[in-house]
């Protein structure tokens, strides 16, 4: 692939993996527990800068016996932001946005309107279906300033880190085994 086919991803060294999908990992991470093996796909980008990963497909299998599918792409032109949860109950379906963050780029600051900052707009609510049928679920209010003002606490010496380390460790992990597995063609344990 030609660096000109790539638009407007991150040519870090850290490449899509370490960057968007350190969220999407962490996420599934916090939702389902610890990982115990991963399997993924890379899709590598040629770039001036070197090259990087601009796509990935993960398949986590947690300790919990849940299976998460992580995927994220900036080379097939396909902008979609989809969060799909499935059990045997039921299913939960998101099409959010990062509204928070499409507030701040905008100029807006959570302590201009706390009351109504951080909150998906209703057309974009997840849709919960089960037997009993399928139900609109409001968007809860997101908070990203809350994790700097504990963070903020932490380093004060006043209260706890609001990411324990290991939890960020374990999301390396992940990220880690990601790229050998893409390497080498196999599944990877996560150590206990």
């Amino acid at each position: 692939m030609s660096a000109g086919r790539v638009i407007g991803f991150y040519a870090g060294k850290g490449g899509l993996l370490r960057d968007l999908g350190s969220h999407l990992a962490d996420q599934a991470l916090w939702l389902f527990g610890p990982a115990a093996s991963v399997f993924a796909t890379l899709d590598w980008a040629d770039l001036d800068a070197g090259r990087t990963d601009a796509g990935f497909f993960l398949t986590v299998t947690h300790r919990s016996g849940v299976r998460s599918h992580l995927s994220a792409t900036k080379i097939n032109r396909l902008t979609a932001r989809e969060l799909r949860l499935l059990g045997s109950g039921g299913s939960y379906v998101s099409h959010q946005t990062d509204v928070q963050a499409q507030a701040a780029i905008a100029g807006r600051r959570p302590v201009d309107d706390p009351a109504s900052w951080g909150y998906e707009e209703e057309s974009r609510w997840g849709t919960l279906t089960t037997a009993a049928g399928a139900t609109r679920v409001p968007s809860e209010q997101g908070a990203y300033h809350q994790y700097y003002e504990q963070f903020s606490l932490a380093v004060a010496g006043h209260g706890p880190q609001p990411v324990p380390g290991i939890e960020a460790v374990h999301t390396l992990q992940v990220l880690d085994a990601a790229r050998l597995s893409d390497a080498e063609s196999r599944t990877v344990d996560i150590p206990v």
